[in-house]
């Protein structure tokens, strides 16, 4: 694997870790533990959304992410037989038709045995949003466990209702999470990592992280 995969890998990581351990003992009602960092951020005119999507033979999103010891005695991630590559695409946040923000698809690239090639539509389609909203959020909560983490996309007519999704999803996570005509409440698929990205102020060709 390349350093430039092994770098995208543990990017789609972090935003959904696997817990290699604990799956035999996952009880499927069992109780989420308590929330302890809660954050958002709210889209802007101007920035752009980039995705990192695993591809694997499975079909699945999420890897199974094995660590082995290297020659030199330090650590390497691999997600085995199963990871053949990945996919990035972008989005950009654009003005709505009338008012708030809107997201459109730009492109999307897959890299596989080293090899990119251009892909009409995202594997995942995320962002397929009602022009009824304008006022879109990221949520990122993070559990106590430090392995399960969550993202979701909400939007909303108005500012009011997308607080009140924000508050429901932070209480209650195990909540029912869908759309309406003038709301939107979407979980970012597992082992998919979404950043939002602004133009860096001294250099406006550069893209770098909005959060």
């Amino acid at each position: 694997m390349s350093r430039r995969s092994r770098q995208l890998l543990i990017l789609f990581t972090s935003a959904a870790a696997t817990v290699l351990g604990g799956c035999a003992k996952h009880i499927q009602h069992a109780e989420p533990p308590p929330i302890l960092n809660r954050s958002y951020v709210d889209l802007e005119v101007g920035w752009r959304i980039m995705t990192v999507t695993p591809i694997l033979r499975s079909g699945k999103y999420k890897p199974e992410i094995k660590e082995t010891s290297s020659a030199n005695g330090g650590a390497e991630l691999s997600a085995g037989d199963d990871f053949i590559g990945y996919e990035i695409s972008y989005y950009e946040v654009t003005p709505g038709k009338q008012y708030g923000v809107a997201i459109e698809f730009v492109a999307a690239e897959n890299k596989i045995n080293g090899k990119a090639s251009r892909q009409a539509q995202p594997r995942a389609r995320l962002f397929d949003l009602s022009s009824d909203v304008g006022f879109i959020r990221l949520v990122f909560l993070t559990r106590a466990s430090r392995a399960d983490h969550n993202q979701a996309i909400l939007a909303a007519a108005d500012l009011e209702e997308l607080n009140r999704l924000t508050e429901a999803l932070e209480t209650d996570t195990a909540a029912i999470c869908e759309s309406q005509r003038e709301s939107h409440c979407e979980w970012i698929p597992e082992g998919i990592s979404v950043q939002p990205e602004k133009r860096d102020p001294q250099r406006p060709k550069k893209w770098v992280p909005a959060t």
